[in-house]
């Protein structure tokens, strides 16, 4: 099949760039990002939800005008002009022009579906333009529902483990040099959850007796197992902390309460970086005490530079010491 071009909005356009970006598809090279790979994923997943919306809409205007005394002809016209009239409005909610091409090039993935869509569900409108719908509809959805629609089939693989208590087979994308079997792994799935800041879902659960966090975007495949899925106390304690807290972050064992003080300039800190902030556990002044992985820590804090400063456990202290003396050292490498 040839190419099919589809004009969109810039949001939509930019949406879509970022979605190719964020779940990492990329070509050969491990750089160029491979828009085409997320479209053809994208049409696979979400095209059998989109016309059932589409139908819903379709059956409601229908039986809305069904007294209105037009003929069969004239019924389904009116109804494919309020429900073209409706794509539009959604697709460009501003009046937004549709001057950005997307060029999408039909797969052996794709082309039977592409087909499917063509002999049975344009009603009237031409591929650019259903497909054009398509893509506003699934832009319009918060970034982790997008992400569960890419990955369609390995979040219904684990929710149905979850649900059967059973272990999963799961095989992640490759990423820099890791070697093949780290690539590899059978986990205990507990839960799929989304970050605080609804950016990614994560998969928690115990991998070799540890509690761990896998971004479902980086799953390449899912199989269920026969085996039981069973989690000790102290398990199920951690992977509800990781739920709450930030499903991203892992816990490694024995780690316990931090402490950090801020000074006024950390205190405004906090107060503007939303993204991985930890949520404390106690106040007492400018001294924030943490109940979180010690990684969010790390993470969240080392932006803070000399505005905060961690009071305890001293392995922590320790290790955003050896940070910043490392960063200070890339500006002053005769620094002792």
């Amino acid at each position: 099949m040839d190419k099919i071009k589809i004009y969109v909005t810039a949001r939509i356009a930019d949406i879509l760039l970022k979605d190719a970006e964020g779940f990492e598809f990329f070509k050969a090279d491990g750089r160029t990002v491979n828009k085409n790979a997320l479209l053809t994923a994208l049409i696979i997943n979400y095209h059998a939800e989109f016309a059932a919306r589409q139908a819903e809409i379709a059956d409601f205007v229908k039986r809305r005008l069904a007294g209105a005394g037009l003929g069969e002809g004239r019924l389904a016209g009116v109804c494919a002009d309020i429900c073209g009239m409706l794509n539009e409005r959604s697709a460009a909610p501003a009046g937004e022009k549709f001057d950005r091409l997307i060029s999408l090039k039909p797969t052996k993935l794709s082309d039977s579906v592409i087909e499917y869509i063509e002999k049975y569900e344009l009603g009237g409108r031409t591929l650019s333009e259903y497909f054009r719908s398509m893509l506003a509809g699934y832009c319009a959805l918060p970034q982790d529902m997008r992400e569960k629609i890419i990955f369609r089939e390995q979040y219904e693989t684990i929710m149905q483990a979850i649900a059967r208590r059973r272990k999963v087979f799961l095989v992640r994308n490759p990423r820099g040099n890791a070697p093949a079997k780290n690539r590899r792994s059978e986990i205990s799935p507990y839960a799929v959850s989304r970050s605080k800041e609804e950016l990614h879902l994560y998969v928690t659960g115990v991998h070799e007796g540890n509690c761990v966090p896998i971004r479902l975007s980086r799953i390449a495949s899912a199989k269920m197992l026969p085996e039981e899925a069973a989690f000790t106390q102290e398990q199920t304690a951690t992977l509800e902390k990781m739920i709450k807290y930030g499903p991203q972050f892992a816990y490694r064992p024995g780690e316990g309460v931090v402490a950090v003080q801020l000074s006024p300039k950390g205190e405004e800190l906090f107060r503007k970086l939303y993204v991985h902030r930890p949520v404390p556990l106690e106040t007492d002044g400018n001294i924030l005490k943490f109940d979180c992985s010690h990684m969010q820590i790390v993470q969240y804090f080392e932006r803070f530079g000399a505005a905060a400063k961690v009071l305890y456990p001293e392995s922590l202290t320790e290790e955003l010491y050896r940070f910043h003396r490392r960063a200070a050292k890339a500006y002053h490498p005769d620094l002792r």
